[in-house]
């Protein structure tokens, strides 16, 4: 970014549902461990909102390379089954690498949220996780998990609202136009305020809502940001200088051990009447 060198791989996380196209899909496989790892504070309420049982069957929607399919599988049991499905290839072949040993019930399919493959309550629960952001129809998606749900499961998403993101700088209208920039670049950046309306929009009852914050390192925070940067610069929404200068005030406030960003999420669950 700039006259910057970033210790890490600059990609544009705005684009991961075109995973596959990118030059580096590695990028997105190292991203989403990271942000596992920062978001594992919230991973318990989606689970409890979904009001898991053993032996019930659930889909995973958007499931990246797997983990949180385990983790499920482990509160369903022997007797339950986990799905998970990802548009992207390159990711589906990364959770199979990974999980193809395990005793767990779990499957990994490639597959495309606003059009699911699975027949009308098909499941007892279904869950997404940062995806709804991305999809170019996210109200179908929901949909398509409101459909594969049987009467009386639970639907959970987990998703951020990014004009609640917040960083402190010196610069206030430069860090105005990151955060702005960084949502309106995303396929739905005011997702997480829209989710309880369009849960009810869907049909769903008995609805919860649950704000969880996450507090970034610079590190992840260069993850994030890294490649949106480059490009707001080429697209001369900011100046190389103005990026250089708002960089330098948050790697300086890290090494003072005073770097302070977090994002917002909402965890909003249902159930299908």
């Amino acid at each position: 970014m700039s006259n910057l060198q970033p210790s890490a791989p600059v990609g544009d996380v705005t684009l991961f549902t075109a995973v596959d196209r990118t030059k580096d899909p590695g990028f997105f496989t190292h991203f989403l461990d990271q942000a596992n790892e920062l978001a594992r504070t919230g991973k318990p309420l989606i689970l409890e909102a979904l009001r898991l049982a053993p032996g019930q069957i659930v889909l995973d929607l958007g499931c990246g390379t797997g983990a949180d399919v385990i983790d499920i599988a482990q509160h369903v049991g022997s007797d339950g089954r986990v799905v998970g499905v990802d548009v992207s290839e390159a990711l589906i072949a990364e959770a199979r690498r990974r999980w193809g040993d395990t005793e767990l019930p779990v499957e990994f399919r490639i597959g495309d949220a606003q059009e699911l493959e699975f027949d009308d309550g098909s499941f007892d629960a279904c869950r997404t996780e940062r995806m709804l952001m991305h999809v170019p129809d996210e109200q179908r998606a929901l949909a398509e998990m409101v459909r594969v749900t049987r009467r009386g499961g639970r639907v959970a998403v987990f998703d951020f609202d990014w004009d609640m993101h917040i960083v402190d700088s010196l610069h206030k209208d430069t860090t105005r136009t990151v955060v702005r920039s960084f949502s309106d670049g995303l396929q739905h950046g005011w997702i997480g305020r829209q989710l309880p309306r369009f849960f009810r929009e869907h049909g769903l009852t008995d609805v919860t809502v649950v704000p969880h914050v996450l507090f970034l390192t610079l590190e992840f925070y260069e993850l994030l940001l890294g490649g949106h940067l480059v490009r707001i610069q080429g697209e001369g929404v900011l100046t190389p200088e103005e990026v250089e200068r708002w960089w330098t005030d948050l790697r300086a406030k890290a090494e003072r051990g005073e770097f302070v960003a977090a994002l917002t999420a909402l965890i909003v669950a249902g159930s299908k009447p």
